[in-house]
């Protein structure tokens, strides 16, 4: 038993005697750098950027009322109905044909 012990003891002075510890490390600065990318958050990345301003169909509303105020004021004996009557007529041709317009460019882009 006495030879077990012995061993063991051997064994383990042995164990911790081999243990090398590492050669201290420099230490070195730490660098950071910063990457920055962009992500395209646009549900529909497809679509063309749309131009600023008037439809053809809000065009044709307002310049077919106009024309037709004008119109109606000369053609009726009654010259504010006149106006208004064909203010309206003129803005309603003037909306489809202008709509008429913006269905037949969004066809051809």
């Amino acid at each position: 038993m006495f030879a077990a012990c012995r061993n063991q003891a051997r064994t383990d002075a042995a164990s911790t005697d081999s243990v090398v510890s590492p050669a201290p490390v420099a230490e070195k600065p730490v660098v950071v750098q910063k990457e920055v990318h962009y992500v395209n958050t646009s549900s529909n990345a497809a679509e063309p950027a749309r131009k600023k301003g008037w439809s053809s169909a809000a065009k044709g509303a307002v310049i077919g009322g106009g024309t037709g105020a004008v119109v109606g004021a000369v053609a009726d004996k009654k010259h504010v109905q006149g106006a208004v009557i064909g203010a309206a007529v003129g803005a309603g041709a003037g909306f489809l044909i202008g709509k008429h317009k913006d269905k037949k460019r969004r066809r051809h882009s």
